[in-house]
């Protein structure tokens, strides 16, 4: 009997990865856009530290800091509609990964089929993002600093848009069917 209870339970999946290669994915992602997008070395290296350090302390979520050196990256050099492109969807992949490696422990396996939701929603986003950044990059491509400084205050209007959308829209799905606004015990209309 005291065999039984010693034994760990487990269980198999069959296609699946060790939770390690989501974080591994994730260094050679910020590496290779490391070496792409940023010209000084000082921030290179900085992104590559934060994305090492992401793999073995991953709630202290510097993979994030990796992902906002590829953007200083392309500030300091020319504007690219190409490098626009990359930068987009190195930042997204690298956004991706890092949530997921904070959910999925190192030593664990990883199904591949858990990753489906996640690949679409990423599929679904640089569909829209991609076309997005290349009019961006086309417009600030084709004019100067001052006639495209309208650009700022619309994005910020927009963003603002976005986000009060959306927290309406997680407000109305949190609340339970019966328990809106005026139907809950004691809401006066």
């Amino acid at each position: 009997m005291s065999g039984i209870l010693r034994r760990a339970h487990s269980f198999r999946v069959r296609a699946a990865v060790p939770g390690a290669v989501v974080r591994v994915v994730l260094v050679a992602i910020v590496t290779a856009g490391a070496f792409m997008l940023i010209p000084v070395p000082m921030w290179r290296w900085i992104a590559i530290v934060a994305a090492v350090a992401s793999v073995f302390v991953p709630r202290t979520m510097v993979a994030w800091v990796a992902a906002g050196c590829l953007p200083v990256g392309m500030l300091l050099t020319e504007s690219s509609p190409t490098r626009t492109a990359l930068a987009v969807l190195l930042v997204h992949a690298i956004h991706v990964l890092a949530g997921i490696g904070l959910t999925v422990p190192l030593r664990s396996q990883l199904a591949l089929r858990a990753l489906l939701p996640s690949a679409r929603r990423f599929i679904v986003i640089e569909l829209i993002a991609q076309p997005l950044a290349l009019g961006g990059a086309r417009l600030v491509a084709g004019s100067t600093g001052v006639a495209i400084a309208w650009l700022a205050p619309l994005g910020a209007v927009l963003l603002l848009a976005g986000i009060v959308f959306a927290l309406r829209g997680l407000r109305t799905a949190d609340a339970a069917p019966g328990t809106r606004r005026g139907n809950r015990p004691g809401d006066t209309a």
